[in-house]
């Protein structure tokens, strides 16, 4: 009788076995190790994902993430100026107290994301999806966020001062006490933002108007 057959079946229970406790044996990852490694090594990552990282409090300037997964990735406390990030998804991550002066966030989705107290000062944020996004107290000055999605987006006592909002969608969004002197509203969709206690001197509003103190024709809810 040959006992062939049987070796072989008890070789391939411990292998399986095996591959099992091999697999388990190693953390599970939201985010590519190897890009992370390649971000920290080359300061780029295009098109990368980094979903769920840690990159909190490390110094970023001038990094490459082009379209870049950064879905709720921690990006807090991190130096971040000069940085490219075209096209990248950092829905839901956070951006609480990061350095991003000059910062490219071109068509970038930050949906949901944090961005309190964050110096965004000069950063170009065309056509960048802010909807529902934390912005409060965040620094704005000179930053580009035309033909952006703000809807629902907070932003209490945030520094808009020179800020291009030109053909954004501000609707339903929190705008209390927001020092907004000189924005450029030209064409913004304002419906149902409160702007209460907020700076709007000099603002051009959404008609192409200066702001005569009174933004209420604007904010309507229909």
């Amino acid at each position: 009788m040959s006992i062939k057959p049987w070796l072989r079946k008890l070789s391939a229970f411990f292998l399986t076995i095996s591959l099992s406790l091999t697999l388990f044996s190693f953390p599970a990852y939201a985010y590519n190790p190897f890009d992370l490694a390649k971000l920290k090594a080359t300061n780029a990552c295009n098109g990368c994902d980094l979903s769920d990282a840690d990159l909190s409090d490390i110094d970023l300037y001038g990094s490459a993430m082009v379209e870049a997964n950064l879905s709720g990735a921690n990006l807090s406390d991190s130096l971040l100026n000069e940085a490219k990030l075209n096209r990248a998804d950092l829905t839901g991550a956070d951006l609480s107290y990061a350095t991003l002066l000059g910062i490219k966030l071109q068509n970038a989705n930050l949906t949901g994301a944090d961005l309190s107290r964050a110096k965004l000062d000069n950063a170009d944020m065309s056509e960048a999806i802010l909807s529902g996004a934390t912005l409060t107290k965040a620094k704005l000055e000179y930053a580009i966020v035309s033909d952006a999605d703000l809807t629902n987006a907070i932003a209490e006592g945030t520094n808009f001062f020179n800020t291009y909002l030109s053909g954004s969608n501000l609707s339903n969004g929190d705008f209390i006490g927001a020092y907004m002197e000189n924005v450029r509203l030209s064409g913004a969709n304002l419906e149902c933002a409160d702007f209460t206690d907020a700076d709007l001197f000099n603002a051009r509003m959404p008609n192409d108007t200066i702001y005569n103190g009174d933004v209420s024709q604007f904010t309507d809810c229909n």
